[in-house]
């Protein structure tokens, strides 16, 4: 086997309170490759930064596919709508950019965490903080086969870092994969601390969460109920506590109980989220500092935005109308109203705006039993409860048994509000496919879907690279 020596590190760490900077190292010789404590230090921070790094390719792509695909928005004008616009008529193939970026940054991820898997117990350090880092790295993998599965269903388990030019791996199977990520998250959440050592760091809660989304997103009910409740039996977690709902994506509340993980950001070149420039509608003027406004315009359905009840405190995240940098008031009409529910940074400027991502939260795990729960045993009490928990959050009345009064009832309830709660967080593709909704309402809209593009096709580029690989059903 011929060792990989050569990497780029991505390393440094901002403090307590912000993400791990990026800062590109010369590669390292055979000499002076994974020595000390601070080599596995940087090794961990170099995975960490890939796969929290939002840019403007991978992670920007995955929004595109978990959203424009739905019932939530659309994408006009720019140049992304060339590369979207397919998503949203489901025409896309195999050869689609988003596809192969999706692969290679995922498994560029695992790569890095693999290093770290196979390298840092070589080093002598602090026995504890080697087991910790080695936790770290696992959670980082399996959450990188997490999102390869989901968009492209079981691939290649690939657990080393070492590879040869003759190494060809073949997908998993359905049940290879899923056992490999429950036993990881199952293992790492038995040691990964309960309270993180940095801002943006895994947890044991993060393991537990990602976890029961698992179990959810592959219909085990019974381990979805058991996993989330562990998640809820740490008392680490709570909804945001604030009279208003939409107050939760502000900035100066981004630190707070309810984000159980995050994608951290900072207002800076390749380290930001250029999510608000898609979304701001022509000549918008900002109120901070001038701001890059795109030509692409993100715009939420008029659906969608018409089924919030107008009491709902999360539909203020919507901008509906503004005043342009002319000092014209413009309306914004059918299918144009834009999710601002991340805020302007004020103090950023060009592109690069500071807004950390949630990737997943407590709202998502008490929604997650409710709806386990439904699926379990029908409407019950203790399910009810927890969905009016984020339900009544939201400044809306509790509901009751009489109003999902069936399974049916129920399960319709929590895809409804599931969609109010998770709108631009990148979650909705999964929430419909898993309530068989998908290309139900794919075709509802006009479009000529087909069963099988619950999953996207493996990038034809891997396909043509490792005759292994065999492509999804219904692709060519």
């Amino acid at each position: 086997m011929k060792k990989l020596i050569f990497i780029f590190l991505l390393l440094t760490v901002l403090g307590c309170d912000k993400p791990l900077e990026e800062e590109v190292f010369s590669s390292f010789g055979p000499n002076n490759f994974f020595n000390t404590a601070d080599d596995a230090e940087a090794l961990l921070n170099a995975a960490y930064a890939l796969e929290q790094k939002q840019g403007t390719d991978g992670f920007r792509n995955i929004f595109v596919m978990a959203e424009v695909t739905t019932d939530l928005i659309i994408i006009r004008e720019g140049g992304l709508r060339g590369l979207a616009q397919p998503l949203e008529d489901f025409t896309w193939n195999a050869s689609h950019e988003f596809f192969d970026t999706a692969w290679t940054r995922y498994y560029s991820a695992i790569y890095r965490a693999n290093l770290v898997i196979d390298n840092v117990p070589n080093i002598d350090f602090d026995a504890e903080r080697k087991k910790q880092i080695l936790a770290e790295a696992r959670f980082l993998r399996a959450s990188g086969y997490i999102y390869l599965y989901d968009l492209f269903g079981p691939t290649p388990i690939i657990t080393s870092s070492s590879s040869t030019s003759e190494d060809r791996p073949a997908r998993a199977s359905k049940e290879e994969f899923v056992k490999f990520i429950s036993d990881e998250l199952t293992a790492v959440s038995e040691i990964l601390p309960v309270k993180a050592t940095q801002y943006g760091r895994a947890t044991k809660g993060a393991a537990l969460a990602f976890l029961a989304k698992f179990y959810l997103n592959n219909k085990n009910w019974a381990k979805t109920d058991e996993t989330a409740q562990k998640v809820i039996d740490l008392n680490s977690y709570s909804l945001f506590n604030s009279t208003n709902r939409a107050d939760l994506f502000k900035l100066a509340n981004e630190v707070n109980i309810e984000f159980i993980y995050v994608r951290p950001h900072v207002a800076q070149p390749g380290l930001g989220t250029n999510y608000l420039p898609h979304a701001a509608p022509p000549n918008y003027k900002y109120k901070g500092t001038a701001k890059a406004n795109y030509a692409t315009q993100l715009k939420t359905l008029s659906g969608f935005y018409d089924s919030f009840d107008p009491k709902d405190q999360r539909r203020q995240v919507f901008l509906t109308e503004y005043d342009d940098l002319s000092g014209k008031h413009i309306v914004l009409g059918q299918d144009d109203k834009r999710s601002f529910k991340f805020e302007e940074d004020l103090n950023a400027t060009g592109a690069d705006l500071g807004n950390d991502f949630p990737v997943v939260r407590y709202a998502d795990i008490l929604l997650s039993k409710a709806e386990a729960l439904n699926e379990l045993k029908g409407p019950t009490p203790e399910a009810l409860a927890l969905l009016n928990q984020v339900h009544v959050k939201a400044g809306l009345t509790a509901l009751t048994l009489a109003n999902v009064a069936t399974k049916d009832a129920f399960r319709a309830q929590i895809l409804k509000e599931r969609g109010w709660e998770f709108f631009s967080e990148e979650l909705r593709r999964q929430d419909l496919i898993r309530h068989g909704k998908f290309i139900e309402l794919a075709k509802g809209r006009g479009k000529v879907a087909f069963d099988y593009q619950v999953l996207f096709p493996i990038p034809q580029s891997e396909i043509d690279r490792n005759p292994s690989l065999k492509q999804n059903e219904g692709y060519k």
